[in-house]
């Protein structure tokens, strides 16, 4: 595996992109072994897993790719670089790559990661008050800025008739374990976080109230995105990486690999493998290379209806399903017997095309 240091500061990063940028920002050069390197930026959560999983079982190799991973502490940061072209892909929730995109940032979402997966936590006292999100009026909440989970959390506000700006009090963090922290120590009534903090916040002795599907149904999480240029430059590079990502997806609804995926996933995340395989097999966390088109247009809905978008524009064009389709086409060429490749040719008509 192949990593550079936690790009957490925003100075770093900004030196980051200003020193690091190629002439042309989309050109890519072969390695000494052939392959193509690819810069991946990603959070360090086990929804993130396919990256890890396509690393260490050989699918990227497989499709030609010398893959090196960049972690971020947030999304805002890792937007940032794949603005910069400084990524080549990039997994950083559905919520902030649309709120930077009404902001003039320019991105293309072409696949899918990880969908639901957040929760909200709070000391055992106050979680049987706050299962009714009613009752989160006049408390102090800690969430992480741009976190989908947190838009999540104020749409289920709303829609309980609340008035999120007025009726409680939102302290915006840098990390999830920043949330956990104020928690524990009392600063804040409750905190809204993603795995593997929310089984991290239950083994400190916190309660988790809800999960984020509680609220929003499987709801869409982290997408793929890209930068514009690069992506439309290098339309064979995101194939074979698409085709690594399916591979992987199939490799961890596999049971026989329960073992194998958990190593996988703990090379990366450090946390109890406990934690990593109740967050991949109990059910609450969506792991899909699916770019899920549905889905991340009814989430920009969702984000204007509660004022977390003040303007309610067509963002259809930016999202590219095209790629992935190739993709799976290219992994059933190769495996025409393959019964999970079915299964994602039926989800992807679903969730994509009939909209």
């Amino acid at each position: 595996m192949k990593f550079v240091k936690p790009l957490v500061s925003l100075i770093v990063l900004v030196f980051f992109i200003a020193g690091c940028q190629t002439a042309s920002g989309t050109e890519k050069s072969q390695s000494e072994e052939g392959l193509t390197p690819v810069n991946v930026g990603y959070l360090a959560t086990t929804g993130h897993s396919l990256y890890f999983i396509a690393e260490e079982q050989g699918f990227f190799e497989e499709a030609g790719l010398d893959v090196t991973f960049n972690s971020f502490s947030n999304s805002g940061e890792g937007i940032t670089a794949v603005a910069g072209g400084q990524l080549d892909v990039g997994t950083f929730g559905t919520a902030a790559p649309l709120k930077f995109e009404s902001e003039g940032a320019e991105f293309v979402f072409f696949g899918g990661q990880m969908g639901t997966g957040a929760g909200v936590v709070s000391k055992p006292e106050l979680a049987d008050e706050l299962k009714d999100p009613a009752n989160f009026a006049g408390k102090k909440v800690a969430t992480v800025s741009l976190a989908t989970g947190d838009v999540v959390w104020r749409g289920a506000l709303v829609e309980a008739g609340l008035d999120w700006e007025e009726d409680l009090e939102i302290v915006e963090m840098k990390s999830p374990a920043d949330v956990i922290t104020a928690v524990n120590k009392g600063e804040v009534d409750a905190g809204v976080v993603w795995v593997p903090f929310v089984e991290k916040a239950k083994q400190e002795g916190l309660e988790i109230i809800a999960y984020s599907d509680e609220y929003l149904n499987d709801h869409v999480c982290g997408r793929l995105i890209a930068n514009p240029e690069k992506f439309e430059n290098s339309p064979e590079l995101y194939v074979s990486f698409m085709e690594a990502m399916i591979k992987a997806e199939e490799f961890l609804h596999d049971e026989n690999n329960k073992e194998e995926v958990i190593a996988s996933v703990a090379a990366y995340i450090d946390v109890d493998k406990s934690i990593i395989e109740k967050d991949l097999y109990d059910g609450y966390l969506i792991q899909t290379a699916d770019p899920d088109k549905e889905a991340i247009l009814a989430f920009k809905e969702t984000m204007v209806d509660i004022g977390y978008l003040e303007e309610d524009r067509d963002v259809s064009d930016i999202i590219d399903i095209e790629v992935y389709k190739e993709a799976l086409d290219n992994v059933i060429e190769a495996n025409p017997d393959n019964a999970y490749y079915d299964k994602l040719v039926d989800r992807y008509k679903d969730r994509n095309l009939e909209i």
